[in-house]
């Protein structure tokens, strides 16, 4: 192992969604390379949702804290719901005294409250949701694809002479 492994953030899937437990000091080699690998982990798993556990985390700044939001809009970019679960009251504390924006986060205290408070997010927005993206990516799925283009025979058979 070599000393930038003992820096790395975990992620692992479990229950469609990538798990960060992150149990490490933070600075911005850290949460650049967490970054690059949880977009990754989501484009190649097919992940709807991201847990960020940090109930490890007993010190954080607002510049750690706005780096964690972008990459959980980076996420959401990508069709996954983040949550962030595990706060420590000290580090909460800090956050609202640095004037931290803290508005649109998911947030709840344990692990087991962030999938249950993600099943309910996935029950309010299906996966067509955010179909946007996809859209743009042509990975749409078949049946709306096939709507969409029974819909364009349909408005082009009246347009024909």
């Amino acid at each position: 192992m070599t000393a930038g492994d003992d820096s790395r953030i975990p992620l692992q899937l479990s229950q469609q969604c990538v798990v960060a437990s992150i149990q490490v000091d933070l600075d911005d080699d850290v949460l650049m390379a967490f970054r690059r690998e949880l977009l990754e982990l989501l484009k190649t798993s097919g992940a709807r949702g991201v847990i960020l556990d940090l109930s490890g985390v007993n010190v954080m700044d607002a510049d750690d804290f706005r780096a964690l939001r972008d990459t959980m809009q980076m996420a959401r970019l990508m069709g996954a719901s983040s949550i962030v679960s595990g706060l420590q009251p000290g580090v909460v504390s800090a956050l609202i005294d640095l004037d931290a924006d803290i508005e649109g986060v998911e947030a709840t205290l344990t692990l087991d409250d962030a999938y249950k408070h993600m099943a309910a997010l996935r029950a309010e927005r299906p996966p067509s949701a955010g179909s946007w993206f996809s859209d743009v990516n042509g990975d749409t799925d078949t049946a709306e694809a096939e709507d969409r283009s029974d819909a364009d025979s349909a408005a082009g058979a009246t347009d024909a002479p």
